[in-house]
């Protein structure tokens, strides 16, 4: 039974006079999982959105939905579809729509969650997720409501190697019993296992590829049988390119440092707990932690361990452990730091505000009466420049991460706070941000980067390693620290646990 069609479907979107879709010919059947690829910014949320929704949408062609269709969207940013305070509340949310009763809701809603591995209390707060625990959620909202059509915005990106995994098992039940799924994904590889037919969007187009070589690789589904806890576990991190710059005789478990080291280090981080008020500790932090001039640290772990929590404390957004932390040699306070700090927020959108992607980078510039040709400068490195007169606003979530980082990268900051950066990135934009950081650090700026995996083999320097709500310090260059790209195979997947 076919669900959704394209006939010849074409759209141009208003701040330009090209069409970003050309005659595109689509079908969904019964029980298909499909997957569309393509660069950053080519349309995918887009396409999918539209697909979702015509009747907002002005476009040529048909798109048809079958009278039984039950749609479900998950975007690529969950916060655009969040509306209630908890996640009991939020899952519910359709069900009480539907005009459900209070005791059928209650197991439909656990179940729900419990597909997607949030296992959290009904009356947790919303507020109090991580932007993958969100995205997790708005699955759970999805699946609560039994669609028979699910579209999913590169749920890589923001689910841990625990959720991807829990995703591949979910999705897999429900291709059993008849329900379609469409993918917009950059790493395709680690779905491989239930999708039947991969799409490239492309100038435009959808071309059909050739099917994923599943004989000769596991897929994600069948490599980790473990709890969520599993996934960080005995990593082996070995060192080749690492060196101490801490010099032992200047570097204490106290809170002030003496000597000519002391100059180097750009961040100190005291024992300290995060937690939210009333609630049990996120994440506790029981040694002296350093982070120097030239240094790349990785902070890694899964959805909801504290990673972002932590950042927003070295900024001063959260100053509950002020007196714990010194960055830069102040004590962490919002607006502080000026241009020696630069934030890139998990969530781009929030640090995006001007008329236009030029307008937003000169905008600090003048902030700090610097030059504005390091806005153009910033731009070509990143090979951006063609998005320098268009909306910020407009841009696709990949596309608004690199913006963000352009503009806090432009001042030429001494330290960089990176939360999650390559989401929503192809493996060209990876390797531009990548050299990007590179030359900053040559220069001796310092940063940090977090992510849900291990990643960034031969940069890192060292990573802090978040497990069982614990952050430990370990030397790190492991081969499964490597760059995402889309030649991944799935043997690698396979080495990162996912």
């Amino acid at each position: 039974m076919t669900l959704l069609a394209l006939n010849e479907v074409s759209f141009q979107q208003s701040s330009t006079s090209n069409d970003l879709f050309k005659q595109l010919n689509f079908t969904v059947s019964a029980g298909e999982c499909h997957c569309i690829c393509g660069v950053t910014g080519i349309g995918k949320s887009t396409l999918l959105q539209l697909m979702a929704m015509p009747n907002d949408y002005e476009y040529q062609g048909q798109i048809i939905h079958s009278q039984d269709l039950r749609l479900g969207l998950v975007m690529q940013d969950p916060n655009v579809q969040l509306i209630r305070e908890s996640i009991g509340a939020e899952v519910a949310f359709g069900l009480e729509n539907l005009a459900y009763s209070p005791a059928k809701m209650l197991p439909l809603v656990e179940e729900a969650l419990k597909a997607v591995g949030l296992d959290l209390p009904l009356e947790t707060s919303v507020s109090h997720l991580s932007l993958g625990q969100k995205y997790r959620l708005m699955l759970a909202a999805q699946l609560v409501l039994s669609p028979n059509l699910i579209f999913i915005d590169e749920p890589w990106a923001q689910l841990d190697n625990a959720g991807v995994i829990e995703l591949n098992h979910a999705l897999k039940r429900l291709l059993d019993i008849g329900v379609s799924v469409v993918i917009t994904e950059h790493h395709s590889e680690a779905f491989a296992g239930v999708i039947n037919t991969r799409w490239l969007l492309e100038s435009g187009r959808l071309h059909k590829q050739e099917s994923l070589p599943l004989s000769s690789a596991r897929t994600t589904s069948d490599l980790s049988h473990g709890s969520r806890g599993d996934c960080f576990d005995d990593v082996c991190l070995t060192a080749t390119n690492y060196t101490d710059k801490t010099d032992p005789n200047t570097a204490s478990n106290t809170h002030t440092n003496t000597g000519s080291n002391t100059d180097k280090i750009c961040l100190t981080v005291f024992p300290l707990t995060i937690q939210f008020e009333d609630a049990e500790p996120l994440l506790q932090v029981n040694q002296t932690l350093y982070l120097n001039a030239g240094e790349v640290v990785g902070l890694f772990g899964e959805n909801g361990c504290g990673k972002s929590s932590l950042l927003n404390q070295f900024v001063g957004i959260d100053d509950s452990n002020k007196a714990d932390i010194l960055m830069l040699g102040k004590t962490p306070k919002l607006g502080r730091f000026g241009k020696e700090l630069g934030f890139l927020m998990q969530r781009p959108s929030r640090q995006l505000f001007e008329l236009t992607v030029r307008q937003e980078l000169e905008f600090s510039l003048k902030r700090y009466d610097l030059p504005l040709s390091s806005a153009s400068e910033i731009l070509k490195s990143l090979e951006i420049t063609h998005l320098a007169e268009l909306s910020p606003h407009k841009l696709s979530y990949g596309q608004q991460h690199l913006v963000a980082l352009a503009s806090v990268m432009c001042v030429k900051p001494k330290v960089l706070l990176l939360d999650d950066p390559f989401a929503g990135l192809d493996s060209q934009y990876f390797a531009n941000v990548i050299d990007a950081l590179t030359e900053f650090t040559r220069q001796g700026g310092a940063i940090i980067i977090t992510s849900h995996r291990p990643v960034l083999e031969g940069m890192i320097n060292k990573c802090w390693l978040v497990n069982n709500k614990q952050l430990h310090e370990k030397t790190c260059n492991h081969p499964s620290f490597a760059c995402p790209n889309e030649n991944l195979q799935l043997d690698d997947i396979q080495r990162v646990n996912l």
